[in-house]
């Protein structure tokens, strides 16, 4: 099937895009068209396909690498208020990526506009560390809850860590640890999936159920947690491959 890219829409090039990208819809995988593709309504100022093209450039993926063109691009498309571009451009400037040199006062811009679930991790982490900016606790963990409302994976296993720890002479909260840990292990973080399991394992803030728990071993086995498979012998259940 041959296509008039003059006579598409950016709407339709970057679907199209897609398409040649992942191999899908009856299109025939092709990195190079995609990144073509990208490229046509990159250059017409569409801001998504702004953003996709720098990733293929910083990628290599379709086109030769090119890790300047990359971060030009996704500045392109950061002006434009594209939240994944903003992203992109405010964790170059933080630690001096692509050839960009490092900005922190620009990064954490561009990461507060994006606003977006890394972003906010991001954000959390320069306070915490103090890169570039004063150390500060407080608006750290602020942003860390922030990255928590939006599920990030690692945001929320750390903030479920704090629900099970004594600090200050408080209780644990179990449940809400529990919760967490179920949307980080949910997010692909196979740390969370071995917790979680021994949540479900040991009735630790949820019902205690072993054929759950093996379930969070196995995901976490198959994502490449090293403790998973002895879980899951501990459990009378057959270790993954």
């Amino acid at each position: 099937m041959s296509y008039d890219y003059d006579r598409m829409t950016n709407e339709e090039l970057n679907e199209l895009c897609d398409k040649y990208l992942l191999g899908a819809d009856g299109v025939d995988k092709d990195p190079a068209e995609a990144a073509a593709i990208a490229r046509i309504a990159a250059d017409r100022g569409d801001a998504k396909a702004q953003c996709n093209y720098g990733s293929f450039l910083l990628d290599g993926t379709g086109v030769e690498k090119d890790e300047a063109a990359a971060l030009s691009y996704w500045r392109q498309s950061a002006d434009q208020g594209y939240a994944s571009a903003l992203n992109k451009v405010g964790l170059c400037l933080l630690i001096g990526l692509c050839g960009a040199e490092k900005d922190p006062q620009s990064a954490e811009a561009y990461l507060r506009k994006a606003a977006e679930a890394d972003s906010m991790f991001y954000l959390a982490t320069m306070y915490k560390e103090g890169m570039g900016v004063p150390k500060n606790e407080v608006l750290s963990d602020q942003y860390l809850v922030m990255a928590g409302e939006k599920k990030f994976p690692l945001a929320c296993l750390i903030l479920a860590m704090r629900k099970f720890a004594v600090k200050n002479g408080t209780g644990t909260e179990p449940q809400e640890g529990a919760t967490l840990l179920l949307t980080a292990a949910e997010g692909g973080n196979s740390t969370a999936m071995m917790l979680y399991g021994s949540c479900c394992e040991n009735g630790i803030g949820v019902e205690k159920d072993l054929s759950e728990a093996a379930g969070w071993y196995r995901r976490a086995a198959k994502a490449g947690d090293k403790q998973a498979n002895d879980a899951l012998k501990n459990l009378g259940f057959p270790g993954v491959m």
